[in-house]
């Protein structure tokens, strides 16, 4: 597959292996990826940690100098044998201090600069091109920036340039990518709303446009990556809102079409303020981010060769499942058994079924009348639901899954021991959780075993108590309520603890 989860080693041992965090960076050096800093969900960190890519060997090598304060949400950039780190929060304070580790001789230190340095900031961007570092957006506990700073490397001046055209909303956790001359400016948050809009700014006029784009546009995200392998940029997970994504998205910026390839078994699972590297020509390493439960510290890597190869097949594949969707429900195309549902017929192949389902595999197989009969009556689920469920059988996804349709199905799938579409309906619900119907979501998560879906309830129920409406609908499960209560007197503990 594309996705892959490398074997590593430590040089000395399991401490020279980063531990897990969440905005901290990543950057090439060589052959080596330095990742630095971050979050640990109880602490910022400072810690130096180095991957040799070639070895995949971690090791933590002593480092003199005074190394920058912890700190997380920070910005990097590499030039040369030079790893420089501006500004991000520590915890406490914003902040706007260089620092650079010079990586041949691993030693911290603070460069002179001139000019008027940009203010505190964290979850902006610094992107090096041709000598120049262009400092873009971030946050400083009050506001979101859209200003443009510019570092001139070979003099260490800072400059703020006169920029033309239709300047990109304010906004903080974007990425930019080095195309050409140009940086392609996507998504971030803008302090009310997830953006989604592309912005590109030619650095040799400074001038801003909008282009158009076709194709599968990713949704507004923030703390996602962004990255240039050959003409494609390679946009992987981020935050919309509601849920941490997965979704690897491609820009071809010379067609300006988006793709979004689909999502396979080894795709890392959803995450945010990740980090991610391109090795050699066509390797994409993802590191550590937070999936809304934990601080991770997985690795992952994308072989894009392999991934450009499967595009091959994808064709073939994609007429392959539009044949498979033209054979359900279609009483023309040889159908051996009829499903009554609501009154309603829905006309299938017990071989497809059988393969795709044990369950199914049991019911014609037991000698009992299902195993007969042309005919099955579904006395307990809707039309709409069965025909779904179905569908993901076909075709192994469900076009078109609402909320309201992925409650049911959710129901029915733990029913037929469809571990892959109730994850699927779990996927779908945690999109769609309000102050509203949380109760009712961790009641059904509950009753289907859906343990991620009802983990995100009860979070969600104690980041927003005040709002959450129909407590009312606990009160017949005393198992929840109970589950809510030994969670609130932890969660009042733990904060008594601090």
């Amino acid at each position: 597959m594309a996705w892959y989860a490398p074997e590593m080693r430590s040089v000395t041992g399991a401490e020279n292996m980063p531990g897990p965090r969440a905005a901290h960076s990543c950057n090439l050096v060589g052959n080596k990826l330095y990742v630095f800093g971050g979050w640990n969900g109880k602490k910022g960190l400072n810690d130096l940690h180095v991957l040799d890519v070639e070895k995949m060997e971690w090791d933590s090598p002593p480092v003199s100098g005074t190394p920058p304060t912890t700190r997380n949400n920070h910005a990097t950039f590499v030039v040369g044998a030079r790893l420089y780190v501006h500004g991000g929060h520590d915890g406490n304070n914003w902040l706007a201090d260089l620092h650079v580790l010079d990586t041949d001789r691993s030693e911290w230190s603070k460069p002179a600069v001139a000019g008027t340095p940009p203010s505190r900031r964290a979850c902006h961007t610094t992107t090096l091109l041709a000598r120049k570092v262009y400092m873009f957006g971030g946050y400083d506990g009050s506001k979101c920036f859209n200003d443009l700073d510019v570092l001139d490397i070979d003099t260490m001046t800072w400059i703020q340039p006169r920029v033309t055209g239709v300047l990109p909303q304010a906004r903080n956790a974007q990425t930019v990518t080095v195309v050409g001359t140009k940086l392609f400016l996507f998504g971030g948050h803008s302090g009310n709303k997830h953006l989604r809009d592309l912005n590109v700014l030619d650095t040799e006029s400074y001038s801003w446009t909008q282009p158009e784009v076709k194709g599968v546009t990713p949704p507004g995200l923030r703390g996602h990556t962004a990255n240039l392998i050959g003409q494609k940029i390679f946009l992987f997970g981020g935050y919309d809102g509601r849920g941490r994504s997965n979704d690897l998205f491609l820009l071809d910026t010379e067609s300006m079409m988006w793709e979004h390839p689909a999502v396979t078994e080894t795709t890392p699972a959803g995450r945010q303020r990740h980090t991610a590297c391109v090795v050699g020509n066509k390797k994409l390493f993802v590191l550590g981010g937070f999936d809304g439960f934990r601080w991770l510290t997985d690795l992952h890597v994308l072989d894009v060769g392999k991934l450009e190869e499967s595009a091959i097949t994808n064709a073939a594949v994609t007429s392959l499942l539009s044949n498979l969707r033209r054979l359900l429900n279609n009483s023309t195309l040889f159908p051996d058994v009829t499903f009554v549902v609501d009154g309603r017929p829905i006309y299938a192949h017990r071989a497809l079924l059988a393969v795709r389902s044990e369950h199914f595999h049991a019911m014609f197989t037991s000698g009992m009348k299902e195993s007969r009969e042309r005919e099955i009556t579904i006395p307990d689920w809707g039309y709409t639901t069965f025909l779904c469920m179905l569908e993901f059988l076909y075709t192994g996804s469900v076009r078109d899954l609402g909320a309201e349709v992925a409650l049911e199905l959710m129901g029915l799938a733990d029913h037929s021991a469809l571990d892959g579409l109730k994850a699927l309906c779990e996927s779908t619900l945690v999109h769609s959780v309000d102050a509203e119907n949380v109760c009712t979501l961790f009641s059904a998560a509950h009753r289907t075993h859906a343990a991620d879906l009802k983990r995100f309830c009860l979070d969600y129920i104690f980041k927003h108590f005040e709002t959450v409406k129909a407590f009312d609908e606990l009160s017949t499960e005393p198992a929840l309520l109970l589950e809510v209560t030994k969670e609130s007197i932890s969660r009042s503990s733990g904060r008594e603890g601090r």
